[in-house]
């Protein structure tokens, strides 16, 4: 920390102690940018008490920054490349907190593992390349070609020891003089730590890394109980049965016209009679990897974690159990491991070419076509589920044919600051407006088979997306900070006589009860309930659909 006050000179040897000293002040005053603006939004700079404080912050934030990338160096021989990857992949941090507004963490970390390649290419652009080469891997360069110090082990002990103490004094300075604004600060201001390079996306890296190394939970089989309920054996039980869950990406509510929003981005479902959309849902999660598994799994957002949720059945199990059939179509990455008891159903891109263009992942028009190619043959009982890939951004020009390209002028670039907010969310609202179609056909074609076929649809997002608001675009952000728009998501229900009539589902009792509060915790037991399937792991008082089914009438005998 010492050494790291003197100019760095590439022809002579510096410590690591140095090296990392140096790296650590490279993205505490070139990478955090964001971090500094937020700051100073926060703290403007009014008398000579703010200048303090913001010191104060940009010590403890150094401090905290070196002490971070201190482990990488610990191995003298990996010392300089671990160093240099984690220069580019600060500069890779940066750029998403710069242009998209994104807090990182570990569920964004994960977010990065689990996305498949096609969608992670839509990122790719050339400022992104850019920033990254210049800011990220042109220092990454210097780190590899400055010589390392080979001090004795005494010596290289003492410098460590004299860099820890500095890091202990400063960060004791810091709290002696500041630490009741720090403290404030930092927690009513939780986001700057998401903010901050290197330090969230190393912590995004730790966390995720010690959770999938982690010995796995043994795995605890649940709904064994399940069974068909009393209303499987009347007299219309022989008839085929079909319940259709739509699982939306990225669909904010605040951009549904059927919810209030001034433009009309649902006008076939608008015509549809007897659909219900609710208007108050929230999500379990701010992104995919969280959200769909904890929809689907009996946990509820306060008790669920991926780790809990792989070690034990979920929604897709049970009703298999209850000896339902199920399919589960996907568009989107995969299925996060929920449909384990069905299998995945994906597009062949050959049999689509009008909805899977080249380099880019296909429209969810591939995965419709593909379900609804098969109705007319249906005779079967259970549950089928759509996965689409919906409104995922930033590409969300890629995202519906140029057939719904009605609200313009579209940003048709990844790179959002080469757009207007108003293109982005007229390209977003177009994602919305091709899911109301691909939503109102499937019921056309659901109501044109109510003869034969009882079935119902269930359309729920996964979670929402910012479009803008307070400089953030995309999702992921933590729960606890994220806003409204990311966690209140539109659902939408609808079903036939039929189906009505066997499962003796009151639909003007849903009506009633469309503005009252639900979330992602509601779905497994609604499904069930919407089934008729019995199990202990079935709570009736999350059944949103609970009071509004009439007591099973079975004829004698």
């Amino acid at each position: 920390m010492i050494k790291a006050i003197k100019p760095l000179n590439l022809r002579r040897s510096i410590s690591a102690t140095a090296l990392t000293a140096w790296s650590a002040l490279w993205c505490l005053l070139v990478l955090n940018v964001p971090f500094w603006t937020r700051v100073l939004e926060l703290r403007p700079l009014v008398d000579a008490r703010d200048v303090a404080f913001v010191a104060s912050v940009a010590v403890l934030a150094g401090l905290i920054s070196n002490l971070f990338l201190v482990p990488l160096t610990l191995i003298r021989p990996l010392a300089k490349p671990l160093l240099a990857i984690a220069m580019v992949l600060a500069a890779l941090a940066a750029y998403f907190v710069w242009a998209y507004g994104v807090l990182v963490d570990k569920v964004m970390i994960r977010n990065v593992f689990e996305t498949e390649a096609l969608e992670a290419g839509e990122l790719v652009n050339w400022k992104l390349l850019l920033f990254v080469g210049v800011l990220g891997v042109l220092p990454a360069l210097v780190v590899l070609r400055v010589p390392l110090a080979r001090p004795s082990w005494q010596r290289e002990l003492l410098h460590r020891g004299v860099a820890l103490g500095v890091t202990i004094v400063g960060i004791g300075i810091v709290a002696f003089f500041f630490y009741q604004d720090q403290a404030s600060f930092l927690r009513n201001n939780r986001d700057l730590r998401h903010r901050l390079v290197p330090v969230n996306y190393l912590a995004g890296v730790g966390s995720y890394v010690q959770e999938i190394t982690k010995r796995k939970l043994p795995y605890q089989a649940i709904g064994a109980d399940a069974a068909l309920g009393a209303r499987w054996k009347t007299p219309m039980a022989e008839r085929p049965l079909l319940l259709v869950l739509v699982v939306g990406e990225t669909a904010r509510a605040a951009n549904f016209s059927l919810g209030g929003y001034g433009r009309d981005t649902n006008p076939r479902l608008a015509e549809v009679k007897d659909l219900v959309y609710f208007t108050d849902v929230s999500s379990c999660g701010t992104s995919t990897a969280i959200s769909v598994p904890c929809m689907f799994s009996d946990l509820g957002r306060e008790g669920f974690s991926a780790e809990k949720a792989r070690a034990r059945d979920n929604l897709i199990d049970i009703v298999a159990k209850a000896g339902l059939g199920v399919d589960w179509y996907g568009n989107n990455t995969n299925c996060k491991g929920i449909c384990r008891a069905a299998g995945e159903k994906r597009a062949v891109r050959e049999n689509h070419p009008e909805h899977c263009k080249a380099d880019v992942p296909c429209t969810d028009a591939a995965i419709f076509e593909d379900f609804w190619s098969t109705l007319p043959a249906y005779s079967g009982r259970g549950l089928v589920v759509l996965h689409q890939l919906g409104s995922h951004g930033p590409g969300y020009h890629l995202r519906y044919p140029e057939s719904f390209n009605r609200f313009t002028p579209v940003c048709r670039s990844t790179d959002f600051s080469k757009c207007q907010v108003s293109e982005i969310v007229n390209a977003y609202d177009n994602t919305i407006l091709f899911t109301d179609h691909l939503l109102a056909e499937t019921i056309s074609r659901l109501q044109s088979m109510a003869d034969r076929v009882d079935s119902a649809i269930l359309y729920v997002s996964d979670h929402g997306e910012s479009l803008g608001e307070n400089g953030l675009f995309l999702h992921a952000v933590p729960y606890a900070l994220a806003p409204r728009v990311q966690t209140h998501v539109p659902m939408v229900f609808w079903s036939t006589a039929g189906f009505n009539e066997r499962m003796q589902l009151d639909r003007q009792c849903l009506v009633e009860q469309r503005n009252r509060p639900l979330s992602h915790d509601n779905y497994l037991h609604t499904i069930l309930g919407l089934l008729d399937v019995s199990t202990s792991v079935r709570k009736p008082e999350l059944d949103f659909g609970q009071g509004c089914r009439r007591s099973a009438t079975t004829p004698p005998g």
